[in-house]
């Protein structure tokens, strides 16, 4: 078979991983195709029997040395090089001995020990920040008084960043949410994390105002769009193209709304993502608990070890011994 083919037919494999995971796992994959056609194996023309266990291993190498990646990134297209190979072992595809595959396994761990990207702590937006960032959604004015469709998008946009402010949820949950997994009595959405994990999230007062405020302005829509109510989405776009349909927001939009919005603020030098504020979410929970595993459940983290960071950012130790020293 032709190295291209199994490519495309492992990012076309829903058991690859989520859109998003195969959309990275291409853009890896892409690079692993152009590292073979620096070595003269061209993926389009060439069958697997030309790769061998030094070939795939030296895709790390090719990474550092000539694409001048970084240690993050490297570990990202390593997982989907190492997704293709179980790939292919699976379908009986693998031109490699069991001996070969094993040494292949252990040279990928091997690189991911040796480049262990840096344990960088997050940047959450300070407290002031965050109600900049309010404010700016609440107080973006609508060029066009009667323009119903711009209202909603602004109803929409405060919506979402109240609710990711107060919820930590990953803006691939947000875009997912559902009439249906709405809890009015406990203020909570049902929600589907990384592999297929179910959580309860919890809002606060303001954020489910803001979220139903803009859920009421929004039924005549709701109401034309031939759907059951329960089955549309919770955050829907409200651009020209839509027209009177109802369809979810990307992952995409969600980010440019936030980075909007972060520049009306004039906070657009701090690099605000939807993932900062997830970050905000984190910091307030263990601070006001200080404990690791409730800020893991509300997270939705699979390893604790992700998310003791945060405890990391509450270590003031550094901080007082360094003001006994100097102030």
């Amino acid at each position: 078979m032709l190295i291209s083919d199994t490519i495309e037919r492992y990012l076309d494999d829903a058991a690859t991983g989520s859109s998003f995971t195969r959309r990275t796992y291409r853009t890896a994959m892409n690079r692993f195709q152009e590292y073979l056609i620096s070595k003269k194996i061209p993926p389009e023309s060439s069958e697997l029997d030309r790769l061998d266990v030094d070939r795939l291993l030296g895709f790390a190498t090719w990474l550092l040395d000539k694409a001048a990646i970084g240690q993050r990134t490297l570990h990202t297209y390593l997982a989907g090089l190492v997704g293709w190979v179980n790939f292919l072992q699976v379908r009986g595809w693998l031109p490699c001995t069991p001996q070969e595959l094993a040494r292949f396994q252990e040279g990928v761990k091997r690189v991911r020990r040796n480049q262990h990207p840096p344990d960088l702590l997050p940047h959450p937006p300070r407290a002031e920040e965050m109600d900049a960032l309010v404010n700016a959604a609440r107080e973006t004015p609508l060029r066009r008084e009667n323009d119903h469709r711009e209202l909603l998008a602004k109803l929409r946009d405060v919506a979402i960043v109240e609710v990711l402010r107060c919820t930590g949820l990953r803006v691939g949950e947000l875009v997912k949410i559902s009439r249906k997994q709405l809890e009015d009595e406990e203020r909570a959405v049902w929600v589907v994390g990384k592999r297929g994990k179910v959580r309860r999230v919890y809002f606060d007062e303001r954020a489910w105002a803001a979220m139903r405020h803009y859920l009421q302005e929004r039924q005549v829509f709701d109401g034309s769009s031939g759907r059951p109510i329960a089955e549309l989405p919770v955050f829907a776009r409200h651009d020209r193209r839509a027209g009177e349909k109802v369809l979810s927001l990307t992952t995409e939009s969600v980010q440019n709304v936030i980075r909007r919005l972060a520049e009306r603020a004039d906070l657009a030098a701090k690099g605000i993502t939807p993932h900062a504020l997830r970050h905000y979410f984190a910091t307030r929970i263990y601070q006001t608990t200080h404990d690791l595993a409730v800020t893991q459940t509300a997270l939705g983290h699979s390893n604790p070890n992700t998310t003791r960071i945060y405890a990391k950012l509450e270590d003031n130790a550094v901080r007082d011994a360094h003001r006994l020293a100097f102030e």
